[in-house]
């Protein structure tokens, strides 16, 4: 009954965005270009590897690796594409119960029935966990989690079978060894030397992602060696050895990394990603590094504060390795904090479980033995809690899964201005060839705006961009827009074919009580302008200036090659002449 309780929570706080039911449109970014993908698989027949609707007119050879579109279209192929809208809007809300779910079973491991259902309701109101399988969101990390928690429910009961779901990870997603890593990590700190010997192959099977990529086949190769080598570091039977194992492992990491060898360059290209090492990521909100607060708001507040004491009283070596890796990735890029939010949960009840223990709101039913200085005393009969108790617990829990469930509440990205733009942009300007055949030649033109916005634009109103969320052409883009003269602004609308440019009121630059917020600095970031180097007065002079402020505020009145045809409230849509 009550785990049924949790189960309706969490699907309530995924339930969020109900109107992309009568929008038939994702939420988020990145699903919009799955869909796109879907909708070509359906279409067409086939899945693209190259796009010329992205980075116009160069195109762009597309990254995602193929498991997870395909997912997508599976009910499309056989009733239709609307399925597989409505399929792809729902799947993240389904993948979000199970994992609950699959937390509640993993937590009967290693603790009761109290443990087991406090451990699923705070992983189902935990925003990352939520944000990302809230309706609509149609992008690969709930399938990521899902896939990741299935494999530590696998890993403690027969550990080979957990080859299964980080296979089928390794063909979902090309950062499928930065979870695996972590899993085996915790596999070798907390595995026996003959479970850690039979887990071996849990790492070693999903090699056969080599035919969709080397680099991520090798990848699987080092982690298997990594448990190999451990199995014979187990027999020191001394954890310190295991601790200075982790700690030599590490080390030859990062002399790899240093090393310039071509053969290595999957190592180097994994920890540049980790480490952000581009001027890209440290634009993207969710690869933010260091957040300490993003951290803590992803996982709750207070569920992340309850989760602390546990680290020391709660003696589950996975667990607590889990959280210090998952930890140390949330710091290198807040993204990671869905992986987070797995430890978290079960560290953050245990500490419930402790509290409501003293408080006797949990009393062990007759049967358990409840250990005494000497001997043992009888166990005690469990009372019912009267309607005041009940009540004291109920705000009690409301008040520390309050701020989590705030936090997992956020508006629907898609709003209704850009929408009315997409929508007449489809409707009012020449269709652009080779939509559902991206890879057969090159569109007649394309629309610039900022990249975040680039997948809308290419689902919604079908039109070739110059950048989108994969960031190629962002920097063309960003010199677009803080160009300070017309002729400069130009040459980059020739070199780039663009006929239309759409812009939004957040691409540009508020002053809120001396704190300056909007995109615009991050443009200029991007355009390699160095603004925190800049003075905010000289930063604000030189956005008066700029290409977005003549054309958004100024509507484009004193340009010659540039018109507004339309606005809608705080976005417009302009045509070059």
């Amino acid at each position: 009954m009550w785990l049924l309780a949790v189960i309706i929570l969490a699907t309530l706080l995924r339930l969020q965005n109900f109107r992309v039911f009568s929008l038939k449109l994702p939420a988020g970014y990145d699903p919009f270009y799955h869909l796109r993908l879907a909708e070509i698989l359906v279409k067409s027949g086939y899945l693209p590897e190259f796009d010329y609707y992205l980075n116009y007119p160069h195109g762009l050879k597309i990254g995602w690796l193929p498991l997870f579109d395909y997912l997508l279209a599976a009910p499309g192929m056989l009733f239709g594409f609307d399925a597989t809208v409505y399929f792809a809007l729902v799947l993240p809300v389904v993948l979000g119960i199970i994992s609950t779910i699959l937390v509640y079973a993993i937590a009967k491991n290693f603790g009761d029935e109290n443990f087991a259902l406090l451990s699923a309701l705070v992983y189902a109101t935990i925003p990352a966990a939520v944000h990302t399988s809230v309706l609509g969101f149609a992008d690969h990390h709930a399938w990521n989690m899902f896939l990741v928690l299935l494999a530590i429910y696998l890993l403690f009961r027969h550990p080979i079978t957990a080859a299964a779901p980080l296979t089928i990870l390794a063909f979902s997603w090309v950062g499928a060894p930065i979870y695996a890593a972590v899993l085996a990590f915790a596999v070798f700190l907390y595995f026996d030397e003959k479970k850690l010997f039979y887990s071996i192959p849990a790492f070693l099977i999903p090699v056969a992602s080599v035919v969709v990529s080397h680099t991520l086949a090798l990848s699987f190769v080092v982690i298997a060696l990594f448990l190999a080598a451990g199995v014979l570091v187990k027999r020191f039977g001394d954890f310190r050895v295991e601790l200075g194992y982790v700690a030599a492992s590490a080390l030859i990491l990062a002399v790899l990394y240093l090393i310039p060898v071509k053969e290595l360059s999957f190592i180097r290209a994994g920890m540049d990603y980790l480490l952000g090492a581009n001027i890209y990521l440290p634009t993207i909100a969710e690869a933010q590094s260091f957040d300490l607060a993003g951290i803590m708001s992803l996982s709750g507040y207070l569920s992340f504060v309850l989760a602390l004491p546990s680290l020391l009283t709660f003696r589950n070596q996975f667990f607590r390795a889990l959280f210090f890796a998952s930890f140390a990735l949330a710091i290198l890029q807040v993204r990671f904090v869905d992986v987070l939010a797995i430890p978290v949960a079960f560290f953050a009840s245990s500490t419930l479980v402790y509290i409501f223990e003293k408080t006797e709101v949990i009393v062990r039913e007759e049967g358990d033995e409840v250990k005494k200085k000497r001997g043992r005393k009888k166990p005690r009969k469990k009372e019912k809690l009267t309607l005041g108790d009940k009540v004291v617990v109920a705000v009690f829990l409301a008040f520390i899964f309050s701020p989590a469930i705030t936090i997992s509440i956020r508006p629907y990205e898609l709003n209704k201005d850009w929408y009315d733009a997409l929508k007449w942009l489809e409707a009012n300007t020449d269709p652009t060839s080779y939509y559902l055949h991206p890879d057969s030649g090159k569109p007649e033109y394309s629309v610039l705006s900022w990249w975040d916005y680039g997948n809308w634009i290419v689902y919604v109103a079908k039109r070739p961009v110059v950048c989108n969320n994969f960031q190629a052409g962002a920097v063309d883009a960003a010199r677009f827009f803080t160009a300070q003269s017309e002729e400069e602004a130009l040459k980059v609308v020739k070199r780039r074919g663009v006929r239309y440019i759409i812009t939004d009121e957040e691409m540009g630059l508020k002053n809120e009580s001396g704190v300056y917020t909007g995109k615009f600095e991050a443009i200029m970031s991007i355009a390699g302008l160095h603004p925190e180097h800049m003075k905010k007065e000289r930063i604000l002079e030189f956005y008066n200036t700029s290409m977005f402020y003549r054309l958004h505020v100024e509507n484009a009145e004193n340009l010659k090659h540039f018109r507004l045809l339309k606005s809608f409230g705080k976005v417009k849509v302009f045509e070059v002449q």
